[in-house]
């Protein structure tokens, strides 16, 4: 009976983790160089919280054949963006004085305009946010309007900004478009020849 009970558990502890627990092998660059090709990453299903800066598999509604992707959550609901000249321009909860503070207070870059106080490029403080210049880049990935994101949205960018299929082509991302929260990432070596080489990939392209 002690067995039984003992496998009974074991069984329900793999299906809770089974369930709850993805890992991923990344394939791509637009997250480079937080996460490169050959990279894993463990996430988890049965998260409720989303916090900007949060890593998420998401659906991508232009992909035909459905995969899921990876991408950095850059703006919640009621936050308030624009991009020019490949510059993400942030703010938070669409409240200027608020954005103010927080850029004062954490030493982040703050920029006026006749919106309000945006902080600019927020993420790449803290991030491995990266662009190469030598790319031509379509003027979806260097100018956006000031947008607000909807309700129950969330806006979602790569890391490798200039090489990154995202929001910034399929619009902000509704919640049940996202599967699970990155907690884990368990990366391969990395060597100045790897990043080289897949920067010269990108070039090519």
């Amino acid at each position: 009976m002690k067995k039984i009970l003992v496998l009974v558990a074991v069984l329900l502890t793999a299906a809770i983790l089974f369930y709850t627990l993805r890992c991923y092998k990344i394939d791509g660059t637009s997250m480079n160089y937080s996460l490169v090709e050959g990279d894993f990453v463990l996430t988890y299903r049965l998260f409720h919280t989303i916090k900007r800066g949060d890593m998420l598999v998401i659906k991508h509604p232009l992909d035909p054949k459905g995969r899921l992707y990876i991408k950095r959550c850059a703006a919640l609901p009621g936050d308030r963006f624009f991009q020019k000249k490949r510059s993400f321009y942030l703010q938070i909860d669409g409240n200027s004085d608020k954005t103010k503070a927080l850029g004062l207070s954490h030493d982040l870059e703050v920029v006026q305009t006749k919106e309000g106080y945006f902080l600019k490029d927020p993420y790449e403080k803290y991030y491995d946010v990266v662009h190469n210049w030598r790319l031509i880049v379509p003027s979806v990935l260097t100018k956006l309007p000031v947008t607000t994101v909807q309700d129950d949205h969330y806006y979602m960018l790569g890391d490798y900004r200039d090489n990154s299929a995202d929001s910034r082509f399929f619009g902000a991302v509704p919640r049940n478009w996202i599967y699970s929260k990155v907690i884990c990432i368990l990366k391969k070596p990395r060597d100045w020849e790897t990043l080289i080489n897949i920067e010269e990939a990108d070039k090519e392209k």
